[in-house]
């Protein structure tokens, strides 16, 4: 009997706000990236902008968004960590569908730095049609824009 109630006070201790935390601290799916943020990647199924972004945002998240090198080279590192991550597209928060040529994260309205060494060279491509950036694997995980009604996969982060 005192084993069964441990167990059930240990399972309702691990669960806050609708998710199960594992011990690394991260809500499930989430894993641990660094000591203050968590990840969660889906390699497997692709998806629009608009569709990527309620992915991220119903596991209490964003999609992935840095905008300095220590940053980029953590992701970087995270997705070249495996195979099956390294080999895929990810869609990035970062928009310029406001006003074009002026590229904002998506949840919290900064600017995005242009050139190296975030962007592919060339690159955003200043096309009307482009307004959505990725991750894009051909390009080494630079950053590169395409049409939100594109697909690629999905990377998101959340504090924990």
């Amino acid at each position: 009997m005192k084993v069964s109630l441990v167990v059930v006070l240990a399972a309702a201790a691990s669960v806050a706000n609708g998710f199960v935390y594992r011990s690394d601290g991260c809500p499930e799916p989430y894993e641990r990236l660094d000591a203050t943020r968590c990840v969660l990647a889906d390699p497997f199924k692709l998806r629009k902008f608009k569709e990527a972004l309620e992915f991220c945002s119903g596991h209490d998240g964003n999609l992935v968004t840095y905008d300095n090198c220590p940053d980029q080279l953590l992701i970087w590192d995270y997705i070249h960590s495996e195979e099956t991550l390294a080999s895929k597209s990810y869609w990035m928060g970062a928009t310029d569908e406001e006003e074009e040529g002026t590229w904002f994260f998506t949840h919290e309205q900064r600017v995005v730095p242009m050139g190296n060494p975030f962007w592919k060279h060339g690159e955003p491509s200043m096309s009307t049609n482009n307004n959505c950036a990725i991750l894009q694997a051909a390009a080494n995980h630079r950053w590169v824009d395409i049409s939100c009604t594109s697909s690629a996969n999905v990377i998101c982060l959340r504090n924990g």
